[in-house]
Order: C-alpha cells, then sequence, then structure tokens
C-alpha cells in the first residue's frame, strides 16, 4: 500500500516502541490500584452519596491509564503533564454527571450518565492521540502522527485488556485447583479487595507496556486494519449508490417510515468515517488506484445525505415532542457527522486536480480539528454548560406553554419522573400559566402526575370501581334468575 510505509513504523517507532517501561509500568499500574482500594474501602464504602470521591477514583485511572500510553524511555515529566490535563478535563463532567445522580429521589432519567460512560473513552483516546502526536511533532499536531498513534492506542488498549483479562483467568483458575487440593488460603486472598485491586492494576500498567513494545504485532494488526477498510471501501461505496438510487426514485419517505431513522442514517455515517480514514490513511501518500479512488468519492458524497436525513428526523421528533436527554445527545452526534461532511466536501473539492501528487490534502488538517471539536462537545454536553435534564424540561415546558401540543398529549409524568427536580420546577411554571386556553386541563395534568407513585403508575393508571351494591330478599329467597332486575347474588 502507498500509504503505509509512510504511515508506519519507519515514521515513529523509536518514540512509540516502549522499551524500558515494563517495570514503571508495573509500579505505577501497582500504585493505582492501591490507590483505588484506598479510595473504594474508606471514601465510597458504606456511603450512597459521594460523588466526589467516584470523580476522584476516575481521575487517578484515567492520569494512569493516560501516562502510561504517553511515556516514553528517557521522558518521564512532559508526558505526567499531558496526563493529567487530560483527566483534569474529565474531571469536570464526572463529578457534574455523578453529583447530578446522587441521592434516593432525583427521579431523573440515567440517559445522560449512560451516554457520558459510552463516550468517555472515546473523549481520552481522542485527547491521548492528540497529545501523543503533539510531542513528537509540536502543536498543533501533525496529521501524519495522529494517525498513527491513533490506529496503534487502541490496539495496545485491546491488547492490554486482553492481556490482564488472561492473567485474571489464570489466577483464579491457579487458587480453584488448590482449593481442590484443600489450600483454601489462596482462594480467600483472591476474593480480597485489598489484594485484588492492586493485582490488577500491576497486571493492566505491565500490559500496557507490553503491548507498547510488541511493534512488530502492532504492525501486523494495523496492515490488516487498513488493508481491511480498503476492502469494506467498495462495498460501502456499492450500498451508497444503490441507497441514493432508491432515494432517487422513491424518495427519503422509506427512510422515515422505518423506527429510529435518524440512528440508522448516523450509523451509516460513522461507519464510512471510520473506513475512509483508514482508507486515507495519513494523508501522505498519492492517490489510490483507480478501483478505490472512486468508491471512496462515491462514499463521502454520500456523507450530506445521511447528515440531511438524520437532522430532518430529528427535527421532526423535537418539533412535535420537545428536546429529550437523547434528542439532545442524537442532535450533537449529528452536528459533529455533519460538520465532517464539509471535511468531505474539501476532499472532493481537491479532486478538480486529479492528477495531484498529494491525495486530498486538505482532509488530513482537517481531521485533526475534528478530533479535538469531538472532543469538546462530548465534554460539554456532560457539562453544567448544556445540562441535558435542564436544557429538556425547558424544551417540554415550552412545548406545551406555546400550544405546540394539546395538554391531554402531553406527557407530565415524564416531567416528574425522569428530569427530577428541574422537571418539578417546569410543572410549578405549568400550574401558573393561567391564561392559556388549556389551563384546567393543565393543571389537572400536573395533579395527576404529582398523585402517581412511578412513572409506571403515571402510564397505566388503575380504574377503581366501586362494587355495585344489590337489594338482598329480606326473606333470603332465592328468586331465580328469571327475575328482571336482579342477578343471582352467587353469580
Amino acid at each position: 500500500m502507498a500509504n503505509d510505509s509512510q504511515g508506519g513504523d519507519q515514521a515513529f517507532s523509536p518514540e512509540s516502541s516502549g522499551k524500558g517501561l515494563a517495570l514503571p509500568g508495573l509500579v505505577i499500574g501497582l500504585l493505582t490500584g492501591l490507590a483505588a482500594y484506598g479510595i473504594v474501602e474508606y471514601w465510597i464504602d458504606g456511603r450512597d452519596d459521594n460523588p466526589l470521591a467516584v470523580a476522584v477514583l476516575f481521575f487517578t485511572i484515567t492520569a494512569s491509564a493516560a501516562y502510561l500510553l504517553l511515556a516514553e524511555s528517557g521522558r518521564f515529566l512532559r508526558p505526567a503533564i499531558g496526563a493529567c490535563a487530560i483527566a483534569v478535563i474529565l474531571f469536570g463532567p464526572d463529578y457534574f454527571i455523578f453529583s447530578t445522580i446522587s441521592g434516593d429521589e432525583t427521579r431523573l432519567t440515567p440517559f445522560p450518565v449512560i451516554f457520558w460512560m459510552a463516550t468517555r473513552g472515546l473523549a481520552a483516546y481522542l485527547m491521548v492521540t492528540l497529545v501523543k502526536a503533539a510531542q513528537e511533532s509540536g502543536a498543533p499536531p501533525a496529521y501524519s502522527p495522529v494517525f498513527f498513534h491513533g490506529v496503534t492506542i487502541p490496539l495496545i488498549a485491546g491488547g492490554a485488556k486482553l492481556f490482564a483479562a488472561l492473567a485474571l483467568v489464570l489466577l483464579f483458575a491457579w487458587a480453584r485447583l488448590l482449593k481442590e487440593l484443600d489450600v483454601t488460603f489462596f482462594n480467600k486472598l483472591f476474593q480480597e479487595p485489598w489484594f485484588i485491586l492492586p493485582f490488577l492494576g500491576a497486571i493492566g500498567g505491565l500490559s500496557i507496556a507490553l503491548m507498547r513494545g510488541l511493534q512488530s504485532l502492532l504492525g501486523a494488526l494495523r496492515f490488516v486494519l487498513l488493508l481491511l477498510a480498503r476492502i469494506l471501501m467498495v462495498i460501502t461505496a456499492v450500498f451508497t449508490l444503490t441507497l441514493l438510487i432508491v432515494f432517487a426514485v422513491n424518495g427519503v419517505g422509506l427512510v422515515f417510515d422505518r423506527p429510529y431513522p435518524s440512528a440508522w442514517m448516523m450509523g451509516l455515517a460513522l461507519l464510512g468515517m471510520l473506513i475512509f480514514n483508514g482508507v486515507y490513511q495519513n494523508g501522505e501518500g498519492r492517490p489510490p488506484p483507480l478501483w478505490l479512488r472512486l468508491p471512496t468519492l462515491i462514499t463521502l458524497i454520500g456523507f450530506p445525505v445521511y447528515a440531511g436525513l438524520a437532522f430532518y428526523a430529528f427535527s421532526l421528533r423535537i418539533d412535535a415532542y420537545g428536546l429529550t436527554p437523547p434528542r439532545i445527545a442524537g442532535i450533537a452526534i449529528n452536528g459533529l457527522i455533519a460538520a465532517y461532511s464539509i471535511v468531505c466536501l474539501a476532499g472532493l473539492l481537491t479532486e478538480v486536480n486529479w492528477r495531484s501528487k498529494r491525495w486530498m490534502p486538505l482532509v488530513g488538517s482537517l481531521n485533526t480539528a475534528m478530533a479535538a471539536l469531538w472532543v469538546a462537545v462530548l465534554v460539554l454536553i456532560a457539562s453544567p454548560v448544556v445540562n441535558p435534564w435542564a436544557m429538556s424540561a425547558k424544551s417540554q415546558y415550552a412545548l406545551l406553554a406555546h400550544e405546540r401540543i394539546a395538554a391531554e398529549d402531553f406527557d407530565f409524568g415524564y416531567l416528574r419522573f425522569r428530569l427530577g427536580d428541574y422537571g418539578e420546577k417546569a410543572l410549578d411554571k405549568l400550574l401558573t400559566l393561567e391564561g392559556h386556553p388549556q389551563a384546567i386541563e393543565i393543571r389537572d395534568g400536573v395533579q395527576r402526575a404529582r398523585s402517581a407513585e412511578s412513572y409506571w403508575s403515571y402510564k397505566h393508571p388503575v380504574e377503581l370501581f366501586e362494587p355495585e351494591v344489590l337489594p338482598l330478599n329480606p326473606q333470603g329467597a332465592d328468586t331465580g334468575p328469571d327475575t328482571p332486575d336482579e342477578e343471582p347474588s352467587g353469580g
């Protein structure tokens, strides 16, 4: 592959070998495990509400893992600064998220927490990649090292997790074997938190250091991934072309007839984004062969289409039902996809110069900027600046207050049981809408939501029927079923 040699091991192997990091990795991992045990045992354990302790725990683990990925043999101070900076940036969203959901009666939808936990690793990975590249090429980082480390770091992390998992399995298998021989000491020891957490930390740190030293294996894995991207690009182009033809012939309405149309469109765009970058590689090579170049251009044309359809799907849902935390996250990711459409269009414009020595030269620098933009957006969504719970409560209030939805169709229970205190404040504001044409219905809806014990009981109200009081025969005799005004008492 033309680009592989320029984005491969030769360019960065002196600083990426990880030689001499096995012992520091072991020690740092062990200290991290001990710190995690101390935080859990003496700060978190026995307390239901301690968001600061949980945020400090995540800070410690993040700083340690980032340092082991950034450190180089003989250079330890500068990577420490970068690792701490990454952990500090993530500490703010961690503390906000955990402090918001703490307590027993918050009644908040857990989606922002789930979304942050799912994307936190992505934000950390992008920051480590950018800092690592900046250590080698200066700030702002050049795209060639950004691409190299962007491909390599997930391989290191995945391999380290595999090593740690195997070590843990072997440890418990050994303990089980000794238990069968009536030696129960180790079986009990391995279940003690003061032992297992430092052990896992030490194995994790050592595994990262060992994976960084396996440059031949990492090079082979990179080659396989980039080769797979080229194969998938042809398949993706055929699918994109087919879909565009279907849209042109039958219209885009078929997309909105299926559930979750925005999720499908964003998924296609994100998959295409990964495959395109695997084909583009470090941006320093000549254009690929025609059989690969044309499919890439077809795939890039699909990005604005996917982003536009996803945005339209979101706009329909928001206009009809207002903002919710999942829709806020979806709009944010869709915005990033739309921004990447600009990168794709910039690449397409450079194809005017078909015989250029470099392929799509603008894409490389824009890719680096996009990585920083992803970090900023993901952190912002999980911060008080956006606060998806508060933003959703304001949107839901405006939906009803501005008469965009009828009171009988409005979900008052969502405000109370999914948006916590923010929803309660919105319900209070709804009660003040005296001039609203449905003020009476709104008060009834608020009262019904606040009288419900749970969201399920709000959505499934139980209708109470008073039992019919049947007249009794004074003599207690059975008048028989033929009497028209009475039913058999034993019915």
